[in-house]
Formats: C-alpha cells, structure tokens, sequence
C-alpha cells in the first residue's frame, strides 16, 4: 500500500488515551471491514466488540441504547425513549449519565467535562456515525479517564479514498424523520468529507391538552485532510474537523405515577408543558501525524469543546416539590392536580444554564520492531486536559389557569445555583507488546494527576462579586498498572486475561463536608476470556470480577437525589459476572455455494454487584440510611440478554432481535423485590420488573447504490416500565415504524 493510503489508516489512531489503537481497533479506512469479536481480533489482549457500518444498516436504529444491547457487558438505563441521553454502564459501573466511563467520539473525549462535571447533558448524535467499538479490560489503561468498566469509542464518518456520496431519508411513527447527506473525496494532498444530519420527532408522549413533546436535533460535520505526496521520505499529514450541533428539544424531567402510567403509559402532565432543553455543541480538533521512519509514528492532537446545555423544567406544584407528590399523590393531591391540570395554581420551574469548556493537547508515539521471530511495539503518550463546567440555575413562576401554563415572572440569574466547576489534569501511559508465535503479552502503566477547584458563589451573588464564596479543592495523583496475555490455541481458537488498576477521580469537591473530600475510587480488575472463530462461528466468554476501594456514588436529580452533586465514598464493593456473546449462520456448511444466509446470535451479560462494608449513606445513588454488607448495588441488573436471528443475500436481508431486561433493583438491599402496583407507594419500590422488547428490520437493494429500509420497534407494543428515574416512571417507546430510502453515488 502506498504511503498516502498509510496515512489515512494512521489518522484513525489518533490518541494515546482516547482513540484505541490500530492494533486494539482494528480500525481503518473500511470500517465494514472492521471486527474485534471475529478473526481480526484473536489477538486482543482482552475483551472488545466493534459494531461497523454493514451491521448498523442491518439495524436501522439511530437509538444507541437499541445497538449498545447487543453487545455484552453493556448495561443501558432507558430516559426519553430516543437515545439522546443514554445512561451507559459497563461491567457494573453505574449507568446515570454514563458518568463512569470513558466517552469517545473519533478518539476524542467528548463529555462536555468528563472530569470537572462527568454526569453531563450531551452525548453524539448517533445517527450520524459509521461504527462503535466497546474496550474492556487491561488495556483500557491507555484511554481514561474512567479505567474500571471500560471505554466506549463512536467513529463519525470517515474521508472516503475516492470521490463519494451518500443520501439517507427516513420517516416513521410520531412524525420521526432523518435527512443525512454527507459527501467526500481524496484528491493528491488534499482530502474531505462533509456533512450535514438532521434528526427530528414529534415525540411519542400525549402532552395533556395537546402539544408537541419531541425534538428536533441538527449536525454539520466537516473534515479536511492534507497530506504530502506518496513518495516523500517522512510522510505527513494534517486533518481538521469541525463539528456543529443544536437541540431543541421539548423534553421533560417528570415520568409519572403508577396509577397514571396503568392508566396511559405515554401520558405528560400539563405542568410541563414549558418545560424545554436548549442544546448547543461545538467541537474542532487539529491532528498532525508524522512518520519519521517505517517503524515509528506520531500523533499529536489538539482538542476544544464548547456545550452550552439549558434546560427549563417545573421543580414546584402549589408549593409540593415532584418528588413529595410521587411519593404520595393522595396527600399533596392539591398539587397532583395542578401538576395534572386539573385545578389551578401556582408552579415554580427553574431554568439549569450550564456551559461547558473542554480542550486538550495529547500526544502518542508508537515504535514497532521485530527480532528474529519476536515483535515488539512500544506505546507512549502524554496528555493535558482541562474542563469547566459554568452552571447558573435560575427560577421562574408560573400559574397554571384552566388547564394552561401561563409564566408570570423569571427571578434573577443564579439564584437557585451559582458555581463554577474547573479541572485539569496531565496523564501518560506507556504501554508494551510482546508477540511470539501465538503469544502476545502486553504490560502498561498508567499516571494521572488531577486537579479539581470548586467555587460556589451562592444564590444571593449572581455577578459573582465573590461576597459569600464557598470554595474547594481535591488534588490526586494515580499510578494505574496493568498487564494482559492472549494465547492463540491454534489459528481459530484463544484464550486471553488480564489484570488492571482501575480508577475514577472523585469528581467535584464538596464544600459541606465534615469528614473530608471524596477519595480516589480505585479498584483491581481482573478478566479471563476464550475466542473461537471457524466454519461461520464467532464466540467469546468473558469472566470478570472488580473489587473497588472508595466506590464513589453523587447526589444528582437524574440519579434520585437532591442534586447538590455531591460524591461520596460507600468503602469497598465486589462486582463480578460473566459475558457471552455468539454469533453463527445455520446455513454455513450446507449452502456453500449460496448467498443466502441464516445468522443467528446471543449476547448475555450476568452480573452480581454488591457492598462490602456496611455504611450510613446520605441520598443521591443508593438512598438514605444505612446500607449493609453485601445489600445488591442498585440499578446494575443482574440479567441482560439479547438474541437474534436474521435471514440475508445480496439484495435483501431481513432481522428479529429480542431484548431482554432482567429485574433491576432501584434501592440497595438484600430483601425480596418490591415492584410497582396499586398498593406501594413510589419511595417504597425497590425494583422493576424485567421486560421483553421485541424489534425487526429489513434492507432491499434495488441496485448498487439505491436501496430501501424499514424497521418495526417493540412490535408487540409492550408497556413495561422501563424506569422510575429522573422522577417517576417512564415508558419504552410504544409500537412505531420507520421507513426510508438509501442512496450511494
């Protein structure tokens, strides 16, 4: 291959913390190609699954939850119904706003500030990408900050090697509709994509008295690529991407009552009829990558992220906060039925202004050799990182009148929050592989430094004069090391294992403490894996077992509690499991001289999470009240399973994909599960019940480049409760359809 269709696959591996590299990934200019579950990726010293183009047009979900499911170890908490907010966890960590692992797109970090702010409002719009990959284990040291559960990589769409373009129109249920057009070429030293996606819906609640409960979200996407001539002795090249998004979205933070969700499971309450989240993203990144020699490459990669994320919503009904009213309607039912519009009063809603700043310098060296029949491939890498989260909350009053809401005035700005969150931090790793024959092993170490300064000016100071500052600090330092080991049994078999330090910094400091800042969460990871691939098979079984240290919960509205953001340590905790996934065509060996194929997979996640240490908690994640040794850690469900079975050739292909959702306990304990019905009460319940979702896609390709799709969700219009968080119980999306047409050229 010649130099200039090297440096493309080189850009792809841009950063020694964030971006997998070449080798982990698999990655290249052909993400169809792509695999880390199948034959490319025997060799990863650990557990990792990629989900490239071909198979997201399989799909036809531009929800990431629906995808994320058929990957095992993943664990998705359902909110809106779309995927615009995901709450993502892995291998235990806890799922509220994904607040625990490592977020990626194009090997950038891209929570509007993963460090200072973590628990954040923005994730990519995933109808927009071409792949997905999901690390675990030891070698996920190289890209933190978060290193227990694992890291999530979304790859947006790449600069095509020849002049190309691609047209996507959908519609569906709900008003539901994409437009995505990108188009791209590689010229002799300048290369390009852009594009533009727009996602929109009317939304599948019934707002009472009518009204839009959708969103409308919009992305421009450019990359420019320069790169010198093919035949020069140190090639290099230089890419710049620039992306835009805006939301506007009518979105809500209340679910609903039990007797209310029995009634109408896609009821809204007329009281949030203002409620409105204004999302604006911007993000440019410069790459340069250089290769001084055949056996060396650099990458070096400047970051800058601004979110702005403004979300108005109602706290207050006739002076009943939300939560007193889902805890016991009957009693505060003056306020119910001013929530509900059914009576007339007053209603306090409170406007959440937060801005985000994330930017960055990272850079990554990767040197390979071979001696005799040993290779060698040293990795080290540097980056400096800081973010701020800016957060004014402002309250406002409203009056609901026959039904309508009706703003009679805004107070002044901060007056319900008034803080600035900043952070910085510096991390290197330098990692190691070793490979013999079918040996490979790969020690690393990871360090970082972080740096944490909270100032909370107070609701009285909204010019931030600093007459009542309140400030706080929490500086850490980490050492994180790790080792991993794959064995190839024969060219269609291996076993693999590693071990790591896993680390989550402690987030925002707390200015109320009596006892101290939160301490590091650190934990010591251990995996043991087997892979086969032959005659249509592709199979891996993962063991895990995680013993935490300082195992860090926070006090976010999203995750039940009051929302002062406040972390707190719960001492040490076990989470431990197992991670099938499957993949087969029962129609190998007997049409071998056919294209039509019959594939079939399953993904099974087990997971058995617990406390180690009895302790008294405070709010937030786990509740109020003292917590025992070994009482479940909630809301990481046990059972996870998601099975499939497809009928395809080359112009058609067909899929039924089954997801299921094990019982989840919302509360810790080790009593029998409380769920949802007439008689408990909302602050009683401990668990929700498992639900099955059942969806079903299809492709026809009428030519090479023009082909239609459609896809049926929860085609047996199941009305499970799929969550009782950020406050009261929420809904899967009913029954619902999308069409739409391809178009290649």
């Amino acid at each position: 291959m010649n130099k200039i269709l090297v440096l493309p696959l080189m850009l792809l591996s841009i950063s020694t913390f964030a971006q997998l590299s070449t080798q982990d990934t698999l990655t290249s200019r052909n993400l169809e190609e792509v695999t880390i579950i199948g034959d490319k990726g025997k060799s990863l010293p650990g557990a990792g699954q990629y989900i490239g183009v071909r198979k997201l047009e399989k799909l036809n979900q531009p929800n990431v939850n629906n995808v994320l499911r058929i990957i095992p170890g993943v664990n998705v908490r359902d909110e809106e119904g779309f995927g615009l907010r995901p709450n993502i966890g892995l291998r235990g960590t806890p799922v509220n706003r994904s607040a625990k692992i490592t977020l990626m797109e194009d090997g950038i970090l891209i929570a509007p500030a993963p460090y200072a702010d973590p628990s954040a409002y923005y994730f990519p719009t995933f109808a927009r990408m071409q792949g997905i990959e999901v690390l675990k284990g030891s070698s996920q040291i190289k890209y933190g900050p978060y290193t227990i559960g694992g890291a999530v990589n979304l790859l947006s769409t790449t600069i095509p090697s020849t002049f190309k373009g691609f047209a996507q129109l959908s519609y569906g249920s709900f008003g539901t509709n994409q437009q995505r057009v990108w188009v791209g070429d590689s010229r002799k030293n300048f290369d390009y994509v852009f594009e533009v996606n727009r996602i929109a819906s009317n939304g599948f609640k019934e707002l009472d008295n009518g009204g839009n409960t959708g969103f409308d979200r919009r992305d421009v996407m450019g990359k420019l690529r320069w790169h010198t001539d093919e035949n020069v002795r140190i090639p290099q090249s230089v890419t710049l991407k620039v992306l835009n998004t805006t939301e506007e979205g009518n979105e809500t933070y209340l679910g609903l009552t039990y007797e209310d969700f029995k009634a109408n499971p896609i009821k809204r309450y007329a009281g949030t009829q203002n409620d409105f989240l204004d999302l604006k993203h911007n993000h440019l990144s410069l790459n340069h990558t250089i290769i001084p020699s055949k056996n060396l490459t650099i990458n070096t990669t400047a970051y800058y992220s601004y979110t702005l994320r403004d979300w108005d919503r109602a706290n207050t009904f006739g002076g009943k906060s939300i939560n007193n009213i889902l805890a016991d309607p009957i009693t505060n039912q003056e306020g119910y039925k001013i929530m509900s519009g059914k009576a007339n009063g007053a209603i306090e809603g409170q406007a959440s202004n937060r801005t985000y700043l994330s930017k960055g310098l990272q850079t990554n060296a990767q040197y390979s050799f071979t001696t005799n029949e040993i290779s060698h491939k040293f990795q080290v890498g540097i980056r400096y990182h800081t973010d701020q989260a800016d957060r004014y909350a402002t309250s406002s009053t409203s009056t609901m009148t026959n039904g309508v809401l009706i703003q009679t005035g805004i107070g002044f700005k901060g007056n319900k929050e008034n803080q600035i969150r900043n952070a910085k931090s510096f991390a290197t790793f330098l990692s190691y592989d070793l490979s013999y024959k079918g040996l490979k092993v790969s020690p690393g170490v990871r360090y970082e430094k972080v740096n944490i300064d909270f100032q909370n000016y107070g609701t009285a100071d909204n010019a931030r004069l600093g007459t009542d500052l309140k400030s706080a600090k929490n500086d850490l330092f980490i050492v994180l090391p790790g080792i991993g080991i794959n064995f190839e049994l024969n060219p269609n078999m291996s076993a693999f294992g590693g071990v790591h330090k896993g680390f989550s910094p402690p987030g925002m400091p707390s200015i109320t403490s009596t006892t101290g800042q939160a301490k590091v969460e650190t934990s010591i990871n251990y995996e043991l894996g087997y892979r086969f691939n032959k005659s249509g098979l592709n199979a891996q079984v993962v063991g895990f077992l995680n013993n935490y240290d300082n195992i860090l919960g926070s006090d976010n509205v999203s995750g039940g509690g009051a929302g002062t953001g406040d972390l707190f340590n719960a001492g040490n905790a076990k989470i431990q499991g197992l991670e099938i996934g499957i993949e087969y065509d029962l129609l190998h060996k007997k049409n071998a001289n056919s294209d039509l194929k019959l594939p079939v997979s399953i993904a099974y996640t087990y997971t058995d999470a617990k406390f180690q240490e009895t302790f008294v908690n405070g709010g937030g994640d786990w509740g109020s009240g003292t917590i025992n040794k070994n009482d479940l850690i909630p809301f990481i469900t046990p059972h996870l399973l998601t099975t499939s079975i497809g009928i395809e050739n080359k112009k058609f292909n067909a899929t039924i994909i089954g997801r299921y959702t094990g019982e989840t306990r919302t509360k810790p304990g080790q009593s029998d599960a409380i769920v949802p019905n007439d008689n408990i009460k909302y602050n009683d319940v401990n668990t929700i019940t498992g639900f099955l979702i059942i969806d079903v896609s299809a492709n026809y390709k009428f030519s090479q480049n023009f082909s239609a799709f459609a896809t049926i969700n929860n085609i047996t219009n199941n009305k499970s409760i799929v969550a009782n968080l950020p406050q009261g119980y929420r809904p899967n999306m009913p029954l619902s359809f999308n069409i739409g047409l391809k178009a290649e050229f």
